[in-house]
């Protein structure tokens, strides 16, 4: 037992008098130090054993997360995860919840009891859902802060919660991690339709292999997306990533691959989707869709050009926020900067000065449609020189100023 279990078990109860959730504590070698007795913890479709409670979050004892941690199930219920360190020493975990983010219908917990088999539980399963807190994202975000601030004595940013989804019969679906291609971006989901497909789809369109690895979520949050099957959650979700392959195909020729071989993919992809029985297996194939589809267009796109003009433009692309030199991309690729010069304007068509310029102006595009970071700072982060200089260039590669494209393409509510 830690020395400042007491002072836990304190705080713990602070928590459920003030915020009214539930809260497990447990140290580093699995012990629960404090359960709360007044509030139901666990859900019924997890026949109530908390063995299966901690594979149901992907819980490991002994983990240390550095930030607060949100995980929602594939049940939809969320759970705050915080790690507690005093004087350096991992003390143990702060599990609070289950939460909602928004109340179930009847027809989506429905869901759950038929692809859980729970028929015989459906009262007690109804009315865990009727009964459990509801905290919107936002907000679930403010409390994890709060909570680890209470037991670090350490404030962070919002950026730093870290929210992920498990599958209830698996380990982790995929690592959750921030979207960071543009760091001033809020990450908000706007509409289905919108801010989500295509942010997705440009990544497709351009095979942006690396970009998409750096997606922080490949699923909708279900907040947003109805039940187009009120008979199964799995039938939905595969209703669903049709959906997503038919739209990433149509992307992926837009971005040159050969219309026969991207509905070659668009009909093996859906044909094995229909096969598949198991949640954990229709939720993988969102990302081998778009990450099947993208590196088909990234390869045909670099046969365009040889390595040496590959190396070149991949170099521009993740140095696109700094100072970029004409002699350092020259050394990337061992060659005389005169000699790059001819080499790159007979491959591409451009000189390197207007390729970088144009891919900068391409960049401040995504900004202007993605992200509330205003023009002036948008200027300053692609190294134009100042807001004048970017708008006049701006103007003359698009034929509108940036003011006027984002009043014609955002979708951030301002």
């Amino acid at each position: 037992m830690c020395a400042n279990t007491e002072n836990i078990r304190n705080k713990c109860k602070l928590i459920v008098d003030i915020l009214n959730l539930s809260i497990f504590f447990i140290d580093p070698n699995g012990n629960v130090i404090y359960e709360d007795p007044n509030h139901q913890v666990l859900n019924p479709l997890l026949s109530n054993e908390k063995e299966n409670f901690f594979k149901h979050l992907d819980y490991q004892f002994g983990k240390d997360f550095h930030f607060p941690v949100i995980r929602k199930s594939s049940y939809f219920d969320k759970y705050i995860l915080i790690s507690v360190v005093n004087d350096e020493i991992f003390e143990g975990t702060a599990i609070i919840g289950p939460i909602l983010s928004y109340p179930l219908s009847e027809d989506k917990i429905d869901v759950l009891i038929n692809d859980t088999h729970a028929f015989f539980r459906r009262e007690s399963v109804m009315k865990y859902y009727k009964t459990l807190p509801i905290i919107e994202s936002e907000k679930l975000k403010s409390v994890s802060i709060f909570v680890h601030h209470l037991f670090n004595n350490e404030l962070i940013s919002p950026q730093f919660v870290n929210e992920n989804s498990v599958s209830a019969n698996t380990s982790k679906l995929m690592e959750k991690v921030h979207f960071d291609v543009f760091e001033n971006m809020k990450s908000k989901v706007i509409r289905r339709d919108n801010l989500f497909e295509k942010k997705i789809l440009q990544i497709v369109k351009e095979g942006r292999v690396e970009d998409l690895k750096k997606v922080a979520s490949l699923r909708k949050e279900e907040e947003v997306v109805s039940i187009l099957s009120k008979s199964s959650y799995i039938r939905s979700l595969k209703n669903h990533i049709i959906s997503l392959i038919t739209l990433v195909s149509r992307a992926a020729i837009e971005g040159g691959l050969n219309e026969e071989l991207a509905f070659c993919l668009h009909d093996s992809f859906i044909q094995n989707l229909e096969d598949m029985q198991r949640l954990d297996e229709v939720k993988g194939v969102a990302r081998e869709v778009l990450t099947t589809f993208t590196k088909n267009v990234k390869q045909i796109n670099d046969e365009k050009y040889s390595q040496t003009i590959i190396i070149c433009k991949d170099y521009i692309y993740k140095h696109i926020y700094q100072k970029i030199n004409h002699d350092d991309i020259a050394e990337k690729v061992d060659l005389s900067p005169k000699y790059l010069s001819i080499l790159f304007k007979r491959e591409t068509g451009i000189s390197v000065s207007d390729y970088i310029q144009q891919t900068r102006i391409d960049e401040a595009k995504k900004l202007l449609i993605y992200s509330k970071t205003s023009i002036s700072e948008i200027a300053a982060l692609l190294q134009f020189n100042d807001q004048s200089y970017f708008t006049r260039v701006f103007k003359k590669t698009c034929g509108i100023t940036p003011m006027q494209f984002r009043e014609r393409h955002h979708l951030i509510d301002k």
